[in-house]
């Protein structure tokens, strides 16, 4: 099981740099215009693509129930973003990093039980 927790505490640790990234992104588009807003939503929701696969990913790897959490709230986030609300967008992602935060905490806590950590 020790693999399985080191994999999970590596992907929660990426994810939830991401999803920190990703609120950055976010803040920009909150402050662009038409033209300039459309191109950059279109590169943020490749960066939430990306950050899907990812979460994909660490779901298929570990099997654990935050990723999978994770995944509902990049969806949700770049439903926000279409409709502009990006005060409900910065509130999700707060929570996918919450999810994340969990998932890590978790299996760092397993490996301190272990003495790997």
């Amino acid at each position: 099981m020790t693999g399985n927790e080191i994999i999970g505490y590596q992907f929660a640790e990426r994810i939830k740099s991401a999803l920190i990234i990703g609120s950055k992104m976010v803040m920009v588009l909150e402050i662009l215009k038409e033209n300039e807003f459309e191109g950059a939503k279109k590169v943020t929701f490749a960066f939430f693509d990306a950050l899907s696969i990812e979460t994909g990913l660490a779901l298929n790897a570990t099997e654990m129930n935050e990723f999978e959490l994770v995944e509902e709230k990049v969806t949700q986030i770049r439903r926000r973003i279409e409709e502009k609300d990006f005060e409900e967008a910065h509130a999700t992602l707060g929570a996918a990093v919450s999810h994340a935060t969990t998932a890590c905490e978790r299996t760092m806590r397993a490996l301190i039980e272990k003495g790997l950590i």
